[in-house]
């Protein structure tokens, strides 16, 4: 029960986001990137359904909450959040450096934390006026936090899974303590270019360097966030956040994604929904976390079936030009 109701929160805020960026841009942006929104979400829908009905056959509900481990890892994923929130408005560094910073020194000091810290720091990067109470930041760690757990069976190996979660308890923190997220305006025309510049190299570059280097998945993306904000002019620019969003679609397993062709792929559909999200769901942590998740879960759907079409499309090729 425990493990299909996770589940279902999975499921129910990826649509809900989904849903957001066709209706809450029905009048903002242009009719083509609408239509390619409602592409990505029919492949979401899909590939939940897949990986429900590859996971249930072998995920058994046990008591995770009742660990002494567990509750090590929701301590540290509420004291990264914390730290990044001190970092990011206290000490002024702005989001994308403290959470970097948070998460390499995860990586390198927390090994057996860092996926949970990393995840906390998210929620740190979360706006201060919508986040002011203390109380409201403790909701959205604890909400994240018990999520971190209960769902380690399901969407394992998918990039943004961390910052999917910390944007569901920022989410339902807003929503029980009624402080809305706010909307902004749309990104301008002028960004797109850069923003799928950056972000297809982030992109890459992440997935490189676990792929080439065998480099830990927390360690990659920190260091790629931590290095545009720094040789960046303006660490909260726009493409530096765009870039710092590429890195958790990086973070997807090399199982999941076997090339770097289809790691291509899927930066540029984080591109697209990083566009047709800006201007909404603004001051949540891990809303970069969740585009990068929803692009490639669906985006990993995509490129199954391509691969089911080549498969079934090969065999008939070669009966029709076998030599006689």
């Amino acid at each position: 029960m425990i493990t299909m109701l996770s589940f279902l929160l999975f499921s129910v805020v990826s649509i809900h986001i989904i849903q957001a960026l066709i209706t809450g841009n029905i009048n903002q942006l242009h009719s083509l990137l609408i239509i390619l929104v409602a592409f990505i979400g029919v492949f979401l829908c899909i590939q939940v359904y897949r990986e429900w009905t590859e996971t249930r056959q072998t995920v058994t509900d046990t008591n995770r909450l009742k660990n002494r481990q567990h509750l090590f890892t929701m301590l540290a994923l509420t004291g990264g959040t914390y730290l990044t929130f001190i970092l990011n408005h206290a000490a002024g560094l702005g989001g994308v450096l403290a959470s970097s910073l948070v998460g390499l020194l995860a990586a390198w000091k927390f090994k057996p934390y860092a996926a949970a810290i990393y995840c906390g720091s998210f929620i740190g990067m979360a706006c201060s006026l919508i986040f002011s109470n203390p109380f409201s930041l403790l909701l959205a760690s604890l909400i994240a936090s018990i999520l971190f757990v209960i769902s380690l069976p399901f969407f394992a190996g998918y990039g943004g899974k961390l910052g999917f979660m910390a944007f569901t308890g920022t989410f339902s923190a807003s929503l029980i303590m009624r402080t809305p997220l706010r909307t902004v305006d749309p990104l301008a025309q002028d960004l797109y270019l850069p923003v799928f510049i950056f972000i297809i190299i982030a992109g890459m570059v992440t997935y490189f360097l676990q792929r080439a280097f065998e480099m830990d998945a927390v360690s990659a993306s920190a260091l790629i966030g931590l290095t545009f904000a720094l040789l960046y002019p303006d660490p909260a620019h726009t493409v530096v956040v765009a870039a710092f969003c590429a890195t958790f679609t990086g973070m997807v397993s090399c199982s999941r994604c076997t090339s770097y062709k289809n790691m291509f792929f899927l930066t540029t559909l984080t591109a697209v929904l990083f566009i047709a999200a800006f201007a909404l769901f603004d001051g949540s942590g891990g809303k970069l976390g969740a585009i990068a998740f929803i692009a490639t879960v669906s985006g990993t759907g995509m490129l199954q079936l391509i691969r089911s079409v080549k498969k079934r499309i090969s065999p008939a090729h070669k009966a029709t030009y076998s030599p006689r």
